[in-house]
């Protein structure tokens, strides 16, 4: 009984996690802030690229474009790991 519980619990957590993961992404000033602070930490080629994501990140932002400023952030997260 415990097993089919545990299990049962298992498989729910599995397919909660990757959609809560997409909602911890959001354009907005923090999350933009945290890129920009992480974009700064890197040194070099990887600095200016971040910095340029970041930039595009916040006139995404600026202009409504939701989708496109995630997508920049998530770059900026790429490149500066």
């Amino acid at each position: 009984m415990f097993r089919a519980i545990f299990a049962a619990a298992v498989i729910t957590a599995g397919m909660v996690a990757p959609a809560f993961a997409d909602d911890m992404m959001m354009c907005d000033d923090a999350h933009i802030k945290k890129a920009e602070d992480a974009a700064m930490m890197t040194k070099g080629d990887k600095m200016d690229m971040a910095m340029k994501d970041v930039d595009a990140a916040k006139m995404a932002m600026k202009d409504g474009k939701t989708d496109d400023c995630m997508k920049a952030l998530e770059k900026v997260m790429k490149d500066t790991m």
